[in-house]
């Protein structure tokens, strides 16, 4: 255990060096007598992107809008049918449902698709397709400054396959085109500030102090020149509901310039959408999240009608054959 104590405290003193700023009030100003001066940056590859300077200035109340507009949310889920070790047989569904405000207006019957993949990515763009897919085709049912909500930052990551990037860069401009707002709310960021600290962390803290007890916006974080091509979305980070304790991503689409013109009025009316039982996140996207989740029965019934297709085929045994060779530690090593 001595072994590990050290290590403890070597990761401590590490975390000391990054807290540093918040012992130093944040600035009103962009001056700050701090260390160094907090601001978010962004990785482009190997190249390192500076944001503009952190300040008070930049924290805006948030108020919430009622509204009467249609707001789509699309969500997907993906599970493992089938592991043979070199290459997994995956399953999606999506769920993708219209709202009138917070009224419950329009849905279609879930989707669920199958592919073979081989790699991590392969799965994630799999993941990508299909929802952007839903999303296209159920927009015909929303017009202009109706919302489209996506559980996802408004990024084509330029590991992704040209085809990939093309289908989301050909969404946004599409959507700008019918003024669609498309939102996307990430659960998760991997964004930080220059000392290395996460820049959602850092944003809460200082928020907390600052606007006690409201929900609020920061923003901006970046020039809209700064952002990389693959980026397709303006990032603000939001606090929706003063009952909250957590902050989002959020990133609003770069192609509509209405909507960042109208910034706070697109928040406020997405704060509108607050779920009473998670206060901060908004409704639509959540029912989406929990409406697209593969039960353990769906998993076993689609699991048997693909055997079924592979006994088509004479393939059913060699499958079965595969996925047992490849699954040795979880059947035999965890049991």
């Amino acid at each position: 255990m001595k072994a590990v104590y050290m290590d403890f405290q070597k990761i401590s003193l590490k975390l000391a060096e990054i807290f540093e700023d918040l012992k130093t009030p944040i600035q009103t100003t962009l001056l700050y007598n701090g260390r160094t001066t907090p601001h978010p940056i962004l990785r482009d590859r190997e190249k390192i992107i500076k944001g503009i300077n952190i300040t008070g200035l930049n924290f805006r109340r948030l108020n919430k809008i009622k509204h009467e507009k249609r707001v789509l949310a699309v969500d997907a889920s993906l599970k493992t049918l089938f592991d043979c070790g070199s290459f997994k047989i995956i399953i999606g569904k999506v769920a993708g449902i219209i709202w009138k405000g917070r009224r419950r207006y329009f849905e279609k019957e879930h989707e669920i698709r199958a592919k073979l993949v081989r790699t991590k990515l392969e799965t994630l763009e799999f993941l990508f397709e299909i929802e952007l897919s839903t999303a296209y085709k159920m927009s015909k049912r929303i017009g202009e400054e109706d919302y489209c909500i996506l559980d996802r930052p408004l990024i084509a990551v330029p590991a992704y396959r040209e085809r990939t990037i093309r289908v989301m860069k050909n969404f946004c401009r599409a959507m700008a085109e019918k003024k669609i707002r498309v939102v996307g709310i990430s659960k998760t960021s991997k964004l930080e500030i220059n000392t290395g600290e996460s820049l959602l962390g850092y944003l809460y803290s200082k928020g907390e102090k600052l606007m006690k007890n409201k929900s609020w916006y920061y923003h901006p974080l970046f020039k809209l020149s700064q952002y990389p091509k693959w980026y397709l979305g303006d990032v603000t980070i939001v606090k929706f509901s003063s009952d909250s304790k957590h902050v989002f991503r959020v990133d609003v689409n770069r192609r509509d310039p209405e909507i960042i013109n109208n910034l706070k009025e697109v928040l406020g009316e997405i704060a509108y959408l607050d779920d009473p039982s998670i206060p901060g996140y908004p409704y639509p996207p959540r029912c989406c999240h929990e409406e697209a989740k593969i039960s353990k029965q769906e998993l076993e019934t689609l699991r048997l009608t693909f055997l079924e297709e592979m006994k088509k085929f004479k393939l059913k045994e060699r499958l079965i054959l595969n996925t047992k060779s490849s699954n040795f530690r979880e059947e035999e090593l965890w049991r």
